[in-house]
């Protein structure tokens, strides 16, 4: 004598295979979501890595524009302000020897035209007030080219360099 299944044992066949089948979806969901955030911190990694070859890359160029930004704002706080005929006349040698080489490699367009306009005010032998101004104005361009070529906007607002508020 042959006996029918029941439709309960039908029902747990049927709930077996659609359990692995959702366990087979299920574990195709979860490699796939893996793969995916992989890829992802892959790609994070990659920028990251291309980051830090870039930055080591401009590293020389900007220590040395660091450098030469310093000493043309050395030079012409000097002939600005300093009594000392030998003094200003060595701070204006260095100051054209940067002007006609050195600065010309690693200078923006803003410091270029600072350099120019205290060059002019030097040829014309401007009161020392002129010369101050035009320092003062080279020295800012320096810091707002540093604040771009660096990329750390602490140069164009020191005041919050350390990423604290001011407590005044």
């Amino acid at each position: 004598m042959e006996t029918k299944p029941s439709s309960f044992e039908d029902l747990l066949k049927l709930l077996g295979v659609l359990g692995a089948v959702g366990s087979f979806i299920w574990g195709i969901w979860v490699w796939h979501d893996k793969s995916q955030k992989e890829l992802t911190q892959q790609g994070l990694e990659s920028q990251r890595l291309a980051e830090s070859r870039r930055v080591e890359a401009t590293k020389p160029f900007l220590e040395r524009q660091f450098k030469l930004y310093n000493e043309a704002s050395q030079v012409a706080s000097i002939i600005a302000t300093s009594d000392d005929k030998a003094e200003v006349k060595k701070a204006t040698k260095r100051f054209w020897e940067l002007y006609y080489g050195e600065l010309a490699l690693v200078e923006n367009k803003k410091v270029e035209d600072a350099m120019i306009a205290l060059g002019k005010a030097i040829e014309a032998e401007s009161d020392r007030e002129e010369l101050k101004g035009r320092s003062l104005e080279l020295a800012h361009a320096c810091r707002y080219s540093l604040d771009k070529s660096w990329g750390i906007h602490a140069w164009t607002n020191p005041d919050q360099a350390s990423g604290k508020a001011d407590a005044r």
